[in-house]
């Protein structure tokens, strides 16, 4: 009961602290986990100052709500913001997947192409293009690429 009654006597510079903090820590942290409790904090500082005696178990009870309730809601909101994008940030070959490359060298059925002046190691889909044909990039393969020979 002690504990309660400390949160309950708590000033609103406390939960203010306590979400900074929060938020603080998503910074160090970047999983977006950390966000929503600062956040819900910051909203029971503003709530404490504006209706002050709630009791301690309303309190962490408010808390605890206001956190789940941010947090699937930012998680909700986040899935639609990621699954609008399509970002080979971290994936940089992947945007080189439907372009078309020169071939710069050949060694059996591996090779090198050049895309805006790269040179990428690439592995043929079919027969061996030529030096200086053109091929399409068809998939990614670690740090490479995978090309097929055009019209062919």
């Amino acid at each position: 009961m002690a504990f309660f009654t400390w949160v309950a006597e708590a000033s609103p510079w406390l939960w203010l602290a306590l979400g900074i903090s929060l938020i603080a820590l998503e910074v160090l942290v970047p999983n977006f986990v950390l966000m929503w409790p600062g956040l819900a904090a910051v909203a029971m500082a503003l709530l404490v100052w504006l209706v002050p005696g709630l009791s301690g178990q309303a309190l962490i009870a408010l808390f605890s709500a206001l956190s789940i309730a941010l947090l699937l809601g930012g998680r909700a909101l986040m899935a639609r913001v990621e699954k609008g994008e399509n970002s080979t940030l971290n994936a940089r070959a992947k945007g080189l997947i439907g372009r078309e490359a020169k071939v710069v060298s050949i060694n059996g059925p591996q090779g090198k192409v050049e895309i805006d002046g790269v040179h990428w190691t690439a592995t043929w889909e079919g027969d061996a293009p030529q030096i200086g044909q053109w091929v399409a990039i068809t998939q990614t393969r670690g740090a490479g690429v995978a090309a097929k020979t055009i019209g062919g």
